[in-house]
């Protein structure tokens, strides 16, 4: 004890000098230690002269050594530059209490004594195999891997010390992953087979699986206080005797159970958490849980907070699928959800159902919205054999005209069009999901078949259709007035002269769609009809219809493999394509007709290889997508011709193709296709280059 207060007397001068020594000068510190050097001497006491040993002091060398209190070194490891993330490493902990049983029992590892490993060695690369898995389920491998330090940390190579921890853990989690999901007897042995000439390691994961433990009750209380034979509410339950005692399945089930109250009108039901109690006697489980549905609700009012300003109560109720007096349906808010972030008005939206204080069966509504950014500038970029090279260029505040009526003013340059435009988009205008548009556009086009500067005043009424809420039926009426100046290459003598038009047309459109991306679609078909009666007057009238039949499908061939296919049909009935204006014929060719020719390359010629335009046409395309990550090719055939006759003839198709890449993006392909003719002729191009976004068709 002496020497123990000598020493403790000894580090408080110590601690005093270096005080001294951090605000004081060095030299200051040097004569306080030369101090502490003389006096330390001084200070000692001298030591009691020792006793001669006899038997009561005499020291027993079999008995064991006492401990040191408060002494514990980790064993070091030094060469551990990933100890950080080993040690943020969470293992997965069973909710269900197992009685009289260890959750986790796990063997310990051992390694293949044939086989010699170096401490030397700075690090092993090592490779993973489970072994016995109950099932070849692939879900077992991603729950393992979602929570194993070996793969998360498998491209680093790592000394023993780090490897034994790693299977430590890896061991308990994939125990603990088998016992959650019913092998309650389970036990897993890991083994590891060094190769030193190679600096590699195989760790093995022997499972010993136990039997499936199974439901011998599954007990609900509390859902016959409002169950009636309509409701149901007593089946709703996914869980049944004999199903595995899977806590994630228990969970899946609890949500499931909570998401379909809330569609039969219960939004406040309340789910207690289940009391589950494991046998291991009979190898089974059984399951209690209360449920306090409450009082069925009816939806109320609509209720907005200050800052939810960007959409007024009359326009929330008209998007909103629900209205006062119908019967609480949580999927119609998440549908009202998403239909507002569609507006692009609003950054983020939360709807919290609210009890009415004065009716006990009424839930009101109550939103929240962050409000987003107005304005929009856009821009796309794109080109294609005989069309160029385009780039167009948008200004859009989305709700200069309230409620949702955004403003669009736009512009085109390229080396084959020129223009400008504006247009009034109204959202939900109405109705759900109906939109009104009105437009006004001044546009030069110059093509190889004529060449014009028209003005377009136009105004359309649809049914849309977008990536957040694809709809399986579309479609959409509208009205043209067009004013045209336009110079036919083909007909015109020497190629000189234009002619004025005025056209009016009343374009309609019905579609289906039953793909599963309007972007990238894998399967699925499409189909769509459209109609245009048109009149064309001012040298002379000319009444005439266009229509235009579209067809695809996609078919998947594998996980990164679809065929899709691809039919186009066109006619223009009541008057010869002579007498139309030059841009209202069929043309075909180019990207997104019959790739490998040019636009408008296909069909007949005028003695100087000019298009004449047609007034029927057929078009067929053939691809086949395979996609490796993030990239794609595409190999395709493509078929199609024009005609001078009102109905396509399907003779003499020009064949055309080729190959494509894709890189995928978060919003869809990017797409460069290229195609070369088949059986090409003198005076079109080998290869034909198209750039755009999105698949083809």
């Amino acid at each position: 004890m002496g020497l123990f207060i000598k020493r403790l007397f000894f580090f408080q001068r110590l601690s005093f000098g270096l005080s001294i020594f951090l605000r004081c000068p060095p030299s200051w510190f040097i004569a306080v230690l030369i101090l502490f050097i003389y006096i330390e001497p001084l200070m000692a006491k001298p030591e009691p002269a020792k006793k001669p040993l006899s038997s009561e002091n005499t020291v027993n060398i079999d008995a064991p050594l006492e401990s040191w209190p408060d002494l514990g070194v980790d064993w070091p490891d030094l060469n551990a530059p990933d100890i950080k993330s080993d040690n943020n490493e969470t293992t997965l902990q069973p909710a269900v209490k197992i009685p009289d049983k260890k959750i986790i029992s796990s063997q310990q590892d051992k390694t293949n004594s044939a086989s010699y490993v170096s401490e030397n060695v700075s690090g092993y690369h090592y490779k993973v195999k489970i072994i016995g898995l109950p099932s070849h389920d692939h879900t077992w491998l991603t729950r393992f891997n979602s929570v194993s330090t070996l793969y998360t940390l498998r491209r680093k190579r790592a000394n023993m010390a780090q490897i034994h921890r790693r299977i430590r853990d890896d061991s308990i989690s994939l125990t603990t992953i088998l016992q959650t999901s019913g092998y309650y007897d389970a036990e897993v042995q890991s083994e590891m087979t060094p190769i030193p000439e190679k600096h590699k390691i195989t760790i093995a994961f022997i499972v010993h699986a136990g039997p499936l433990y199974r439901f011998s009750e599954v007990q609900l209380t509390g859902l016959d206080k409002q169950d009636t034979p309509q409701l149901g509410l007593q089946h709703i339950y996914p869980l049944h005797q004999d199903d595995p005692v899977d806590q994630g399945k228990i969970i899946a089930a609890n949500q499931q159970l909570e998401k379909q109250l809330g569609h039969l009108g219960f939004p406040f039901a309340k789910i207690s958490p289940p009391d589950i109690i494991v046998d291991h006697k009979t190898l089974s489980g059984s399951m209690t849980m209360n449920i306090d549905t409450g009082q069925q609700q009816r939806f109320g009012q609509i209720i907005l907070k200050e800052n939810s300003r960007p959409i007024d109560v009359q326009h929330f109720n008209e998007i909103a699928r629900f209205h006062p007096g119908k019967v609480y349906d949580s999927q119609l808010i998440d549908d009202l959800r998403r239909a507002v972030i569609q507006t692009s008005l609003v950054s983020t939206i939360q709807l919290t159902p609210v009890p009415d204080p004065n009716h006990p069966n009424i839930t009101d509504i109550v939103v929240s919205t962050e409000k987003a950014p107005l304005h929009t500038i856009a821009g796309t970029i794109g080109y294609g054999n005989g069309e160029g090279v385009r780039s167009d260029v948008s200004w859009t505040h989305r709700n200069m005209v309230k409620p949702e009526g955004a403003v669009t003013f736009s512009g085109i340059l390229g080396t084959r069009d020129q223009g400008v435009g504006a247009a009034l988009r109204q959202g939900n205008k109405g109705a759900r999901d109906r939109i009104l548009s009105s437009s006004l556009s001044v546009l030069h086009t110059k093509r190889r078949a004529y060449d014009a500067r028209t003005a377009t005043l136009s105004a359309s009424f649809e049914r849309e259709t977008n990536i957040i809420w694809q709809k399986k039926w579309i479609w959409s009426i509208g009205g043209q007035f067009i004013a045209s100046d336009e110079k036919d290459n083909a007909y015109s003598a020497n190629g000189a002269g234009r002619r004025q038009y005025l056209i009016a047309a009343l374009p309609g459109e019905l579609g289906y769609d039953s793909s599963d991306n309007l972007l990238n679609p894998t399967r699925g078909i499409r189909l769509s009809a459209h109609a245009s009666p048109e009149i064309s007057f001012l040298h002379k009238t000319v009444p005439y219809v266009r229509t235009q039949i579209d067809a695809s499908g996609y078919q998947p061939l594998g996980e990164n493999i679809v065929l899709a296919g691809r039919v186009r049909l066109g006619s223009i009935v009541g008057s010869s394509s002579s007498d139309l204006a030059p841009s209202r014929r069929y043309y075909v060719g180019g990207g997104g007709s019959v790739r490998g020719f040019s636009y408008q390359a296909i069909g007949p010629l005028n003695a100087n290889r000019q298009p004449l335009g047609g007034s029927s046409m057929a078009e067929f395309s053939i691809e086949t997508r395979f996609r490796f990550g993030d990239l794609g090719i595409v190999p395709f055939l493509d078929a199609g011709n024009l005609y001078t006759s009102t109905l396509p003839r399907f003779s003499s198709l020009r064949l055309g193709t080729g190959i494509g890449l894709r890189y995928y993006t978060s919003f869809g392909p990017m797409r460069v296709d290229l195609g070369t003719p088949l059986h090409r002729r003198a005076g079109e191009n080998r290869i034909g280059v198209y750039v755009s976004l999105g698949q083809a068709f």
